[in-house]
């Protein structure tokens, strides 16, 4: 049975329900003629309070939607001209439009950056550009950016996605406000998409995996169970792995590591990813067969060339094979938070630990000094690898 608690608030069993009418003048415009969410809580309190957000962002989509008819309606009667110029004027900003200032971002902000740097910034203003017009920067209200919102969900994004887009628009908005001597603009600050949610855990493989893992490498002895193998006893990013060159292995010295530097192509996450990481166990194993099959300057030819790192192609590949061949569950980047879990299992200092996986260093003091050498960091990589 469902109760009428409050204005917009139904509750079913014991959990509140966020439901209002939708105003017939515009309900062409949804599939159904009632909006009701789920507030997945049971407090009375905590329900009132999202009731009110929902309520207000709302009313903040249909008075665009009446926006729209309106200008329609205009536009009808007075032939669009003189409309079309009272809208311009309506929306008069100082700073340059967004598609202008996107190239500026990208022109400035993208060089040396990846290709998903600038597809990523492209896609989040096309999707702006779906919702409302291409306005001066210091245009935009909060209303466009609520807009946003409910397209992006209309287009079945999750909250991360959404957040993700708006954040792109944002960096857009306010670097180009910067640059141009404008007020950093708010309509894209603190956007509300809903209450948090369980954070979802990666995937983290168990011991018995992990040697499952590594035999399977050892016996296909290919480059991509290579790779598997290096990051699978260094933790390293599928990127770091990839890009690596001949000349940042070192082999022939007492403790055998590598160097994990920017280059050109390939950029570094932090700067706390540069970093020296020892050669153990099955690392060292794959960085000697590697070394040894390259045809050119990389250690991952067919996935390095010294212009790109076909990070997608081979991560799709090892993520096919790893499911396949280990477990549904498991990614790449499970090796890298069992890595964290083993470091962790051997009672490894954290500074230690974010130094070998290049996590950034909380505090001051972890920037002072050269940190720890390579034979520290490898005598508990060894305890930990086993």
């Amino acid at each position: 049975m469902v109760h009428q608690k409050c204005s917009y608030l139904k509750l079913k069993g014991q959990t509140y329900y966020f439901s209002r009418r939708v105003p017939k003048r515009i309900q062409k415009h949804f599939k159904t003629d009632r909006v009701e969410v789920c507030l997945y809580t049971t407090l009375e309190s905590s329900a009132r309070r999202q009731s009110q957000v929902l309520a207000n962002e709302l009313e903040d989509h249909w008075y665009i939607l009446r926006r729209r008819e309106m200008k329609d309606r205009l536009s009808n009667v007075f032939g669009g001209f003189e409309f079309e110029q009272g809208a311009a004027l309506a929306q008069m900003g100082k700073g340059p439009k967004l598609s202008q200032a996107l190239e500026t971002y990208l022109c400035l902000k993208g060089a040396g950056r990846p290709k998903t740097f600038e597809g990523g910034a492209r896609r989040s203003v096309g999707y702006l550009m779906e919702v409302t017009d291409d306005k001066p920067i210091d245009a935009y209200q909060r209303s466009d950016a609520n807009a946003f919102r409910e397209y992006l969900r209309s287009r079945s994004l999750s909250s991360e996605s959404i957040a993700r887009t708006i954040s792109n628009v944002r960096a857009v908005i306010n670097f180009v406000s910067k640059e141009e001597g404008l007020q950093p603009s708010l309509a894209f600050s603190g956007v509300y998409l809903g209450e948090p949610t369980k954070k979802v855990t990666r995937y983290v493989p168990d011991a018995a995996e992990l040697r499952k893992l590594q035999r399977l490498c050892r016996s296909s002895d290919d480059e991509l169970r290579w790779l598997l193998a290096l990051i699978s006893d260094t933790g390293l990013r599928l990127s770091e792995a990839l890009g690596l060159s001949k000349d940042e292995v070192f082999l022939d010295t007492s403790t055998p590591y590598i160097v994990i530097e920017p280059k050109p192509w390939r950029r570094l996450k932090t700067t706390d990813s540069e970093r020296v990481v020892p050669l153990v166990g099955e690392a060292l194993w794959s960085a000697q067969r590697a070394t040894v099959a390259s045809y050119n300057d990389y250690l991952f030819p067919n996935y390095c060339d010294g212009n790109q790192v076909k990070s997608n192609s081979a991560s799709g590949a090892l993520n096919k094979w790893l499911k396949a061949n280990v477990s549904k569950e498991i990614v790449v980047h499970s090796l890298r938070h069992a890595m964290r879990d083993r470091l962790r299992a051997v009672e490894c200092p954290a500074n230690i630990i974010d130094q070998i996986g290049g996590w950034s260093r909380k505090g001051v003091g972890e920037s002072y000094g050269n940190g720890y050498q390579v034979e520290q960091l490898s005598r508990w990589m060894v305890k930990a690898v086993g």
